[in-house]
C-alpha cells in the first residue's frame, strides 16, 4: 500500500496494474441503476424532477444495487449545497456546480456512474464551509478545489523564472489519475490536481511519441523529459524502450508526482522497486534553477543498468550538464513560448532532435 501525500489514505493511490484490472468496470451501469436523467443543464435546481420527490441528497437516483449515481445527481446534489452556504443563487443551473474530475481519468463513450471518491470536483467561488460540507455530504466527492485566476490559465510554473499558479485545495483529497494509452502499452499518471496541470486529452502526445518511435528516435536512445510535470512523456519512453530517461522539472510539485508515479508504474517499466534518492525532497525549494540531481531509476535485476535520472531545475542549465543524449522533449504550457528552450539546447547540442510536444 502506498500513502497519499495529501491525506496519507491508503485508498487513494493503488498500483498500476490494478488500476488498469478495474478501469472498464468502475463507470458502468449495472442492469438496475436508473436511466440517465436527462436534466437541463442551465435550468434553475428547483425546476428540476426529483425521484423520489423531495432535497436533493445521498439518495437522490442511487441505484439500489450497485450503489452508484448518474454525474447529473452527484453535481445537483452539489450544487444544493452550495445553495445552502450562499455560494450560488437558486435560478442556477448544474452548469454552475463546477467541473469535476473523475479520480480514474480515460476516454468513456457514455455518462459515468459514480462510487464513493470518484470525482475532484474544482469550482469558482466556493466557501470553505461549503466545500467541506459538501466532502461530508456528497460520498462521490473526494476533494473540493477552489479555482484561481481564468480557465485558461495553467496551474503549475511557465519556468523558474516564473511564479507558480496554483488552485486551493478547500477540503478532502485532489489525487486522482489519467491513464495513458499508446502502442507501447498503458500506464497510470496520478496529480494533485490543485498543483498539476489539467489535461484532459493527451492522445496527440502520444501520436508524437509513437511518430517518433516509427523513426528510430525511442527504442534504445537517451532521451531527455525536459518540463516533464508528472513524468508522462518521459515514462511512455521508457515503456517504448528508451535506453535511459533524463527527467527535469523546475516546479516541486511535479518532482513529487513523478516520484510516485515511478513507484506507481514500477512492474510495467521493469525498473527497481526503491529510487536512489540523491538529493531528498525536503531539501528542494519550490522553484528550482540551478539543476540539482534529485533521483536514479535502476532497471530491475540489473546492477548498475541506470534508467533513469531526476533533475530539478532550469531546462536551459540542465543543457550543460546532460551531454549525451538522443532526443529532447519539451511540453511547454499552451501559452508559452519555448523558442529560448530550444534554441539553448539547440545550440549547445547542434544536429540533436528537440521535439516542442
Amino acid at each position: 500500500m502506498i500513502n497519499c501525500p495529501t491525506c496519507r489514505g491508503t485508498a487513494c493511490i493503488e498500483p498500476a496494474d490494478d488500476v488498469l484490472d478495474s478501469l472498464y468496470q468502475i463507470y458502468m451501469a449495472c442492469p438496475q441503476c436508473p436511466p440517465e436523467p436527462g436534466w437541463d443543464k442551465h435550468a434553475a435546481l428547483a425546476v428540476l424532477p426529483r425521484l423520489p420527490a423531495g432535497n436533493f441528497d445521498a439518495d437522490t437516483l442511487r441505484c439500489g444495487l450497485c450503489g452508484r449515481r448518474p454525474l447529473d445527481a452527484v453535481m445537483a446534489h452539489a450544487l444544493s449545497i452550495m445553495m445552502e452556504h450562499g455560494d450560488r443563487s437558486a435560478d442556477v443551473g448544474l452548469s454552475r456546480t463546477g467541473t469535476p474530475l473523475i479520480s480514474r481519468g480515460f476516454s468513456i463513450m457514455y455518462p459515468p456512474r459514480l462510487g464513493p471518491g470518484s470525482i475532484v470536483l474544482i469550482t469558482d467561488t466556493v466557501g470553505q464551509a461549503a466545500a467541506e460540507d459538501i466532502v461530508d455530504r456528497v460520498p462521490e466527492v473526494k476533494g473540493v478545489i477552489l479555482r484561481k485566476g481564468g480557465q485558461a490559465q495553467s496551474v503549475g510554473l511557465v519556468d523558474s523564472g516564473s511564479s507558480p499558479h496554483e488552485y486551493t485545495l478547500l477540503a478532502g483529497c485532489d489525487m486522482r489519475c489519467d491513464v495513458s494509452q499508446t502502442t507501447f502499452g498503458e500506464l497510470v499518471i496520478y496529480k494533485n490536481q490543485s498543483k498539476i496541470h489539467i489535461e484532459f486529452d493527451n492522445r496527440h502526445k502520444m501520436d508524437i511519441l509513437e511518430k517518433l518511435d516509427m523513426e528510430g528516435l525511442l527504442a534504445g536512445r537517451v532521451v531527455v523529459d525536459g518540463m516533464c510535470g508528472p513524468g508522462t512523456l518521459g515514462l511512455m519512453s521508457l515503456l517504448a524502450g528508451a535506453s535511459r530517461v533524463v527527467f527535469n522539472d523546475a516546479w516541486r510539485p511535479a518532482i513529487e508526482n513523478l516520484l510516485l508515479n515511478i513507484e506507481v508504474n514500477k512492474e510495467l517499466l521493469g525498473v527497481d522497486k526503491e529510487l536512489e534518492v540523491i538529493t531528498p525532497l525536503e531539501n528542494l525549494p519550490v522553484v528550482g534553477d540551478e539543476p540539482l540531481l534529485v533521483a536514479r531509476v535502476t532497471r530491475k535485476g540489473e546492477q548498475a543498468a541506470v534508467a533513469g535520472e531526476v533533475y530539478f531545475g532550469d531546462l536551459r542549465k540542465l543543457s550543460g550538464i546532460v551531454e549525451k543524449w538522443d532526443v529532447c522533449l519539451i511540453d511547454a504550457f499552451p501559452a508559452m513560448e519555448p523558442s529560448e528552450f530550444v534554441s539553448t539546447w539547440t545550440g549547445k547540442h547542434a544536429g540533436k532532435n528537440v521535439i516542442v510536444v
